[in-house]
């Protein structure tokens, strides 16, 4: 995590992400170990790590200023958050072509996330997403 430096306990992770190419890489392979660790299964970890890459590459690359990521496994779903200084609130491209090779990362994360938001701050704005746990989903 040397390059984005991050704090992490069992069944959580922050990481603050730096404007490099590469981030979503480091990112993958903490949320992966933090996955492991809680013993997720790895369709549902894969799903996630998928769900957070999405996030994380739309902070850094329309974001502006400092960005992190936050991740927790709880009970019942794993929670990923990403936290940027830009104050414009993203919306599904619903104009991409079969041919766009980019523009489907928040179309992605509402057919693949239980659920997902974005909550407005006072210098900037957290993107959300939850993907629901069951029993069958711990390795």
């Amino acid at each position: 995590m040397s390059s984005t430096g991050g704090q992490m306990s069992e069944r959580t992770t922050r990481l603050a992400l730096a404007p490099s190419a590469e981030t979503g890489s480091l990112a993958r392979q903490a949320l992966r170990q933090l996955f492991a660790t809680a013993r997720i299964d790895r369709d549902t970890s894969e799903t996630a790590v998928l769900l957070a890459n999405e996030l994380v590459t739309n902070a850094v690359e329309h974001g502006r200023g400092s960005a992190y990521l936050d991740a927790v496994v709880e009970v019942d779903a794993i929670r990923l958050e990403v936290t940027d200084s830009s104050t414009v609130e993203p919306q599904p491209n619903t104009t991409v072509s079969e041919l766009d090779e980019r523009g489907r990362g928040l179309m992605l994360i509402d057919a693949l996330a239980t659920r997902w938001g974005v909550r407005p701050r006072p210098d900037g704005k957290t993107v959300w997403c939850e993907l629901e746990l069951s029993p069958a989903t711990l390795a």
